[in-house]
Formats: C-alpha cells, sequence, structure tokens
C-alpha cells in the first residue's frame, strides 16, 4: 500500500469513528430526552386529571348540565327556571310538588338553586296554583302586588308582575264553580321580571295540559313589560290625573305621593300613597274570572247606573258596551282620617271615582 494510500484509509477511519461517536451521542441525548419526555408526562397526568375532575364538579354542581329537564313533578322546566335565578346554579325541587286532592290545579313545589361557588347562596322560588275570586290582584290582602306599581300584561297570555312576584291566569276551560285559576310565582329578590313573566307562563300551560284544560291551544309569552310608573306629587285638582276626582283623605292635607300608570286600557290603576288605592280593567279574560267567582251578584246602582260585583266598591258595570271592572280600596291614611273634617265617605269617593272613569274612558251610555 503506497503512503497516499494508507493517509486515505487512515482519513476514512478517523470519520467513520467520528460519525460513530456523533451518532452515539445523538442517540444518548434521544434517550435521556425521551425519559424527560415520559416523566413530563406522568406529572402532567394527574393534573389534568384533577382539571377534569374540578370541570366535571363544577358543571355538576354549578349548571343544569346531566340534570333534570323537568322539575316539580314535570311541571317546570329547569332551563326556564334558571333564566329567573339572578344567579347560576343547579336547578332542583326541594320536597317535590305538593298536590291537593282532587283538584289538580292546587299545587305548591319550592324550585332552588344551588352553587358550591365559594360566596354562593341557595336561592328560592316558590310556585304555586291556587282557585282566587276574580277581582284578586285588586283586592288589598296584603298577599299581591299593589296593581298600581304592576306591569300587567294580555293577549296571549294574561297576568302581572310586581316585585318579584307574579302571577298568570289559566285559560277559561280551567274555570269551575271555586273560581278561575292561576299559577303564582315568588322569584328571589333582583330576578328580571319578563324573565319570571314567561317562566310563569310556561308553568300555567303545563300545568293546564295535565289538567286537561288546555282546549284553545298554549299561552303565549310576552314579548315585553310596561314599565313600572315611578310615584309623583298629587295634583289636588286631578288626583291620579282624573279631573274632579277628590282627594281620599282629611281637608287641608299639605303632601302626598300618587303612583298612576300611564296606559288607559285594558287595565288601569292608581295609588295615593297611604290613602287609597283606585283600579279598572276591561281585560277580558279578567272580567270573564270576575263574573264566574262566587259571590258575584248584582250591587246598588251608582247615580243610576246598574252594577254587579262582590260589595259596592268592587263592581262590573257596561262602559257604552264593554264590560268594566272598577274597585276602590282604602289605607290606613284614610282609615285614620275617617271622621275627620273633610274627609269624604267611601261611597262619595266611590261614586266620584266612577264618574271621572267614564269621562276619560268616553262611556257614554247611561248604563255606564
Amino acid at each position: 500500500m503506497s503512503s497516499d494510500e494508507a493517509r486515505m484509509v487512515d482519513a476514512a477511519t478517523y470519520e467513520y469513528a467520528k460519525d460513530a461517536s456523533a451518532a452515539a451521542e445523538d442517540g444518548s441525548e434521544m434517550t435521556a430526552g425521551s425519559e424527560r419526555t415520559a416523566r413530563g408526562r406522568k406529572a402532567v397526568a394527574p393534573v389534568l386529571a384533577i382539571g377534569v375532575l374540578v370541570v366535571g364538579a363544577h358543571l355538576w354542581s354549578n349548571s343544569n348540565l346531566f340534570a333534570d329537564d323537568e322539575v316539580c313533578g314535570g311541571l317546570v322546566s329547569t332551563d326556564s327556571a334558571a333564566t329567573v335565578f339572578p344567579s347560576s346554579g343547579r336547578v332542583s325541587d326541594r320536597d317535590g310538588l305538593h298536590e291537593r286532592a282532587g283538584d289538580r290545579l292546587a299545587f305548591t313545589c319550592v324550585v332552588e338553586s344551588s352553587s358550591f361557588l365559594p360566596g354562593a347562596d341557595t336561592e328560592h322560588m316558590r310556585v304555586s296554583a291556587s282557585r282566587e275570586r276574580g277581582d284578586f290582584p285588586f283586592a288589598d290582602d296584603g298577599r299581591w302586588p299593589n296593581p298600581a306599581g304592576t306591569s300587567f300584561f294580555s293577549g296571549g297570555s294574561t297576568g302581572a308582575v310586581g316585585r318579584d312576584h307574579g302571577w298568570v291566569l289559566l285559560p277559561g276551560a280551567c274555570t269551575t264553580n271555586d273560581g278561575p285559576a292561576i299559577v303564582e310565582g315568588y322569584a328571589p329578590e333582583g330576578s328580571d321580571p319578563l324573565a319570571l313573566a314567561r317562566f310563569l307562563t310556561g308553568v300555567a300551560n303545563r300545568a293546564a295540559e295535565r289538567a286537561g284544560c288546555l282546549a284553545e291551544g298554549p299561552l303565549a309569552t310576552p314579548p315585553t313589560l310596561t314599565a313600572s310608573p315611578v310615584s309623583r306629587p298629587v295634583e289636588k285638582s286631578a288626583v291620579c290625573g282624573l279631573e274632579g276626582l277628590a282627594f281620599p283623605g282629611p281637608e287641608g292635607w299639605t303632601e302626598a305621593k300618587e303612583t298612576v300608570q300611564e296606559s288607559r286600557r285594558p287595565t288601569w290603576a292608581c295609588e295615593v300613597a297611604g290613602y287609597a288605592t283606585y283600579a279598572m280593567t276591561q281585560e277580558p279574560r279578567i272580567v270573564e274570572g270576575i263574573r264566574s267567582s262566587p259571590g258575584f251578584k248584582e250591587q246598588p246602582q251608582v247615580a243610576g247606573r246598574r252594577m254587579s260585583g262582590f260589595d259596592p266598591r268592587h263592581v262590573v258595570a257596561d262602559c257604552a258596551g264593554v264590560p268594566t271592572y272598577l274597585s276602590l280600596e282604602f289605607g290606613q291614611g284614610y282609615q285614620d282620617a275617617v271622621g275627620s273634617p273633610g274627609t269624604p265617605r267611601r261611597q262619595d269617593l266611590f261614586d266620584g271615582f266612577v264618574e271621572a272613569i267614564e269621562k276619560r274612558l268616553g262611556c257614554s251610555t247611561p248604563t255606564f
């Protein structure tokens, strides 16, 4: 072998040895990298498992995922109820549905929204159905929101929502000799009134369907609600915005506030704070419920006008062919002023209210 050939062999051997050494080093690095990756995966796996458990626990305890679609014996949709509660949570019924024997439209159920988030409280909403005297929204028994500050709705469904409290009238086919049926709900403070109105309409549909009295199709949820009016000072010459209506209190009064609904039809109400609440409705479903209630009968005439109702100040009369309900409730301020100089008599106030409403509504017939 020549010296040049020997040098070429030595060079090739050196290059081969260097390549082999590099390959060995690369293999060693690859093995170390694989081991580090494996160790990393082993470390991440428990973290991921914990994360999955945390997310699953959150979805289970703070949302309706994997929950029942209905509660309260199928009368309440959990998704619809969730829209009413101010905070998110898991919707359930506390003790289930409680029914009165013999009437499927007499029940109570407490719906709750619970959450395990820090600082979260369990919220409750009481839902019930009952039969009431047809003019219940205007009766001052402390149970119902004052009609002057209530958002009434009619058309596809008939009802009203006050401050965290509302009701929906069930179809006329659900009315019995005991009177019309309603679904009522008490929601947590801060609930959306429109969401409550829509929720109660849904419950009313399910209740009527279960009772077999949803003959004319489901009630439609209200698209909007009228804003609740704000109080304002009373104008002595036009109490409640009605020309000629006398102040329902003592002579020489100085300050008083009134809350007056702006719309004239189908339902209108005014509260003179502490003294009296005037109400009127021509809403057909409400008037129908009033007329079909026990105790509805002919009452004494007012200025020659024929009246029927429950007493002389809760009556239905004719207003140019339209049945019109009128009522007057008295507050403690009036009760305290009875006998004081200048305090009008109850019936005189009601008669004046009838005459003022007649002018406002344009009732031209003598029977009013």
